[in-house]
């Protein structure tokens, strides 16, 4: 007991290193890119964020989202809103979420948030969470030019800056960077929606996968 109390004493009180690798697709992403930024002081976390492609990860994953299987996606249905709930967090389903998921996509917007990361570091976590309110939870478009700009402006960018964001959604040094992230988090194991890398716990570079996805 005595050495349980003390490993949990160090695990409280010692930094770690969060990889949260994401897609503004995946609702499950949005809840725990929220949950990690409310208690990442408390729990001394460094948190890393690192936005990768959906569609790549289930390419090379040759998996099948689960919102084209009827009985996951009617599971997922209850449990994102009984997360959203429980969480705080203003998430709705889009009222046409196929063509968002399946017709529509999310290169453009995961484009933006790679440029960012690249640019602004410092807005990748606002430019994210307005991604994530347009598409789940205002039912509005992140695949238009024009709605990429709102994005940008209302994640602090001013229209300048959030112009060049958007041209260098175009440029190869962004594609490959976009492409890198997805096979790094794809290598590490994530199957389908999110990946939570933890380093740090034991000295070692990644301890293993804290949150994996649920399919």
């Amino acid at each position: 007991t005595h050495v349980f109390k003390n490993s949990l004493r160090r695990f409280n009180t010692m930094s770690r290193t969060i990889k949260l690798f994401y897609d503004v697709l995946s609702p499950y992403s949005w809840i725990a890119f929220e949950v990690l930024h409310r208690y990442k002081q408390k729990w001394s976390l460094q948190l890393q964020l690192r936005p990768f492609f959906l569609s790549g990860i289930m390419q090379l994953s040759e998996n099948r989202p689960p919102g084209v299987i009827p009985l996951k996606a009617k599971y997922m249905g209850r449990d994102i809103a009984r997360l959203a709930q429980f969480y705080k967090i203003p998430l709705k389903r889009p009222s046409n979420v196929a063509e968002v998921l399946f017709v529509k996509g999310s290169l453009k917007a995961q484009r933006l948030l790679t440029a960012a990361s690249l640019e602004v570091p410092d807005k990748v976590e606002l430019l994210s969470r307005e991604l994530w309110m347009r598409v789940w939870s205002r039912d509005e478009d992140i695949t238009e030019d024009a709605s990429l700009i709102q994005v940008c402006l209302k994640g602090g960018l001013d229209e300048q800056m959030a112009r060049k964001m958007l041209a260098r959604c175009q440029e190869q040094d962004v594609k490959d960077k976009l492409k890198a992230t997805t096979q790094e988090a794809f290598d590490l194991g994530v199957n389908l929606i999110v990946l939570i890398s933890m380093a740090g716990l034991c000295g070692n570079s990644v301890e293993g996968v804290l949150w994996a996805c649920r399919n």
